[in-house]
């Protein structure tokens, strides 16, 4: 049973940091059109 709840949390920890980086690309990709928008192309 340790096992796992051992190989469980390893798991919805590297969900946890690909959800993260997902949503830092986001933020990202978002700031980077706003530029595009605010001085035009």
């Amino acid at each position: 049973m340790d096992a796992i709840i051992r190989i469980a949390a390893d798991f919805l920890t590297f969900l946890f940091f690909v959800g993260l980086a997902g949503s830092a690309a986001v933020i990202v990709i978002s700031f980077v059109e706003d530029l595009h928008e605010l001085f035009g192309d």
